[in-house]
């Protein structure tokens, strides 16, 4: 079906008849989903050994199949909204897909893709920055829900920082082979392998091996280090033909001398003032719903008195700079990331500005009185 429109406000015009379209036809299709229509489409799917369904599933059922059709169609008609816009900007749309798949077919895009992304790497001097762990040692205290909305953040986690100016090294210990949360993630294509070589780093080991082996090879094997990365350039190239490491499992961290690790948690007692490029932040992988009270701080002491990390904790300074009112500060993984990699994307200043282009504004959350005059004071200097 293709909507016509005219004139500057065709896109409006263009929307309000995709949703008119959408309604109209969600509505006739929904008359023919009858009960008894819905029970035979059902049992037929479901097999005549299978119970029939009761009424409260038959009008879940209703709703579902409704919803699938609202869909499908929506989709339909934003395609015909793009195909109408490009149109009306005077665009080949034929040339542009032969042109597309003779980039597809050269590799012309990838190659593309992979000198944008070194160039981020360059500019943002990746390597002289801070690093951030997300330690996944509390998978058999949540739920399979929980598991599985944690999976989703650090997917966002990583997609935030393959698009970022300023991406940094991230690094997840105790995914193991097997566990809920990496089935999760391996249903992502390129994972993990191609997540490696965006900075992205997995490891079956806990944040004691790991980071402990890494703090171990500190000044050991420099030459190799040098000479790795001087073929950086060629590991992109060796991953289609399948000749390239599994990164994901057997590199470590790369460390500098005196690098700290500390440990993120909202019960510490330490505030953070700034971020150190010679630190790792460690981000608790966590998805609770405020259940599992002081988890990620008891996790840090036990491995402070276990081990020999020189491992610290730290809170965000949310309080010092921001009004919450009523709304939570309890912050999802993928928040808190986000809020050290804009920290760090506006210079290392205004904690208050980092946060509150993160978090959503149905949290109501506003800079302090002293906060915004000192932000203005700023930027009148």
């Amino acid at each position: 079906m293709m909507v016509e429109t005219s004139g500057p406000n065709a896109d409006s015009e263009a929307a309000a008849a995709v949703d008119a379209a959408v309604a109209a036809d969600t509505e006739t299709k929904s008359s023919d989903i009858t009960p008894n229509n819905a029970a035979n489409t059902t049992a037929t799917q479901q097999g005549s050994d299978d119970p029939p369904l009761s009424k409260k599933q038959l009008k879940r059922h209703k709703r579902w199949q409704k919803a699938l059709a609202v869909k499908k169609r929506r989709k339909e008609q934003e395609k015909e909204i793009r195909i109408l816009k490009a149109k009306k900007e005077g665009r080949d749309l034929d040339a542009e897909r032969a042109q597309q798949a003779k980039a597809e077919k050269e590799g012309k895009g990838w190659a593309r893709r992979e000198q944008a992304w070194k160039d981020r790497c360059n500019k943002g001097k990746i390597d002289e920055s801070f690093r951030v762990c997300f330690d996944c040692n509390f998978e058999d205290q949540m739920t399979w829900k929980e598991v599985n909305s944690l999976s989703l953040q650090l997917r966002y986690t990583y997609a935030m920082n393959r698009k970022s100016t300023m991406p940094v090294h991230i690094d997840v210990c105790s995914l193991k082979s097997g566990c809920d949360t990496r089935k999760h993630m391996e249903k992502v294509d390129g994972f993990p392998d191609s997540w490696a070589n965006r900075a992205y780093h997995c490891h079956e080991g806990s944040l004691e091996e790991v980071f402990g082996e890494a703090l171990s090879n500190i000044g050991k094997n420099t030459d190799e280090d040098k000479q790795e990365d001087n073929e950086e350039g060629q590991i992109g190239s060796k991953e289609d033909s399948g000749s390239s490491k599994d990164n994901c499992q057997q590199s470590l961290p790369k460390l500098r001398p005196n690098h700290q690790l500390v440990y993120l948690t909202g019960d510490s007692e330490e505030t953070l003032s700034t971020l150190d490029n010679n630190t790792t932040y460690i981000i608790g992988g966590i998805v609770d719903r405020n259940r599992l009270k002081r988890a990620a701080i008891d996790r840090a002491e036990a491995i402070a008195s276990s081990s020999t990390l020189p491992i610290k904790t730290a809170r965000l300074p949310l309080n010092e700079h921001l009004d919450f009112k009523a709304s939570t500060r309890v912050l999802t993984c993928n928040h808190v990331f986000e809020i050290l990699l804009k920290f760090r994307e506006n210079g290392y200043q205004d904690w208050g500005k980092a946060v509150l282009s993160v978090l959503p504004d149905r949290k109501d959350i506003h800079q302090k009185e002293k906060e915004q005059s000192e932000v203005k004071n700023q930027n009148r200097s």
